[in-house]
């Protein structure tokens, strides 16, 4: 994010903290630590920008896991060239003009980072081996191959939750436009991610352009305006662009740090090919993805269970043991099926020990190559699942039992989607018995 602050003008410091508070609580994920780190980002601006002569820019990267600021002072007779004509005690700048913001320093004043994390979204490696023969091509079809390649993606995932079927149907658009062997550079990824975006009705330029990372901005939304009400839909451009990029390098990483669908001015990615430091707190794709399959071998299992339960006690062991059975008639290593039982039994309480008498909940397991999903939701109002993300260890009973889930699990994540519900979502990756006949017949 791009922000324009002028030191001279009466309330601007003000305006700032408002302004910077307002974007950290709309994509953290909790909101109360947002705001109590408010004191802090005062404390900030007040000691770098007082009595400063020139107006300042201030970039935010959210890129890793707590927001960092740079606050740099500009050349007042360059900033004609952003078009901007008068600079408003804070004036959001389009990502584009990044460049000339950077012409135009002539200090650097400061850089700090703050304590909140952001909202983050499952990262499951796509598996789209059920949608690679949907026929979608995006500059014969328009928008309405976004349309059809996420029907297809839902059809083929049913218990897949918005985000990961919005992730797939990007996926398959992306092997839609790449075929076989596309693209062969990082270049020609960047240009096949313009042009698939273009022909479904958006935009996305490249702001910048450094050693492995590209970062592109989307101006004009492919799914209009009422994406606001649909943000998962955002996940197709990141499925689009993670897909190609990791056909180049093996690997990539697109962290989406700024949507239009949360109150943003434009969607903003950063895309790092090949493997990303850990820092980095983003969705990862590879290629080979882990669907493909040799021709001589047979395609790896796949399960997509779906229960809905009453909000009950006796409920939680129900689900635990349909779990463990599943998985071991899969052929599952007992390790692994005992991790999964154990985590869905911590998350299951969780939603069970925050109800309401009236409201049920659901479970969702997927079973896809080497990789379990275990998704719950509660569609209630008892139980807010961020509120819990963030207890401390010795938080009682509950926070040993977060705990718990994040050593039992490779990824966790606590959301609360709009029409959906509070989500809590895991992933595992699976060892299988190679003695089991479904595994027995491929060695």
């Amino acid at each position: 994010m791009e922000w324009l602050l002028d030191p001279r003008r009466q309330g601007s410091g003000r305006a700032a903290v408002e302004t910077l508070t307002d974007h950290l609580v709309r994509h953290a994920a909790d909101t109360d630590k947002a705001q109590a780190a408010t004191p802090e980002l005062e404390r900030h601006l007040d000691k770098h920008l007082s009595g400063a002569p020139t107006p300042v820019w201030i970039h935010l990267d959210w890129s890793a896991s707590q927001p960092r600021f740079t606050v740099s002072a500009l050349d007042e007779a360059q900033l004609a060239d952003l078009a901007v004509e008068r600079v408003e005690p804070v004036t959001v700048v389009p990502a584009r003009h990044r460049a000339r913001l950077r012409d135009a320093r002539t200090q650097e004043l400061a850089e700090f980072a703050l304590p909140v994390a952001r909202a983050s979204v499952p990262d499951f490696d796509p598996d789209v081996h059920g949608i690679a023969g949907v026929d979608v091509d995006p500059g014969r079809d328009g928008p309405a191959a976004a349309t059809v390649a996420l029907a297809a993606a839902r059809e083929a995932f049913p218990a897949a939750p918005p985000d990961q079927s919005a992730t797939f149907a990007g996926v398959g658009l992306a092997d839609a436009v790449a075929g076989e062997d596309r693209p062969t550079s990082r270049e020609e990824a960047v240009r096949l991610v313009a042009e698939t975006h273009a022909a479904l009705g958006g935009d996305v330029e490249v702001i910048s352009s450094e050693h492995d990372r590209v970062e592109l901005a989307v101006q004009r939304c492919p799914f209009g305006d009422s994406i606001a009400d649909a943000p998962s839909l955002c996940r197709i451009t990141v499925g689009l662009a993670g897909r190609l990029a990791a056909r180049v390098d093996g690997e990539a990483t697109v962290v989406l740090d700024e949507a239009i669908a949360f109150g943003d001015p434009e969607c903003r990615l950063q895309v790092v090919f090949g493997e990303a430091d850990d820092a980095v707190q983003g969705n990862v794709f590879r290629w080979p993805g882990s669907e493909t399959v040799a021709e001589e071998e047979h395609a790896p299992p796949r399960m997509d269970l779906t229960v809905s339960l009453p909000r009950e006690t006796h409920s939680v062991p129900v689900v635990r043991r349909l779990a463990a059975q599943a998985l071991r008639a899969f052929g599952v290593a007992d390790d692994d099926v005992s991790d999964v039982e154990l985590a869905i039994t911590e998350a299951c309480a969780n939603v069970v020990d925050h109800a309401l008498d009236s409201d049920a909940y659901e479970v969702r397991i997927e079973l896809a190559a080497d990789r379990c999903s275990i998704t719950v939701i509660d569609r209630g109002g008892g139980f807010d699942a961020t509120s819990i993300a963030h207890q401390d260890d010795d938080d009682a009973e509950h926070g040993r039992g977060i705990t718990l889930m994040r050593a039992l699990v490779d990824n966790v994540a606590f959301t609360n989607e709009p029409k959906v519900g509070a989500v809590v979502h895991m992933v595992k990756a699976l060892d299988y018995d190679p003695e089991h006949p479904l595994h027995r017949r491929t060695h």
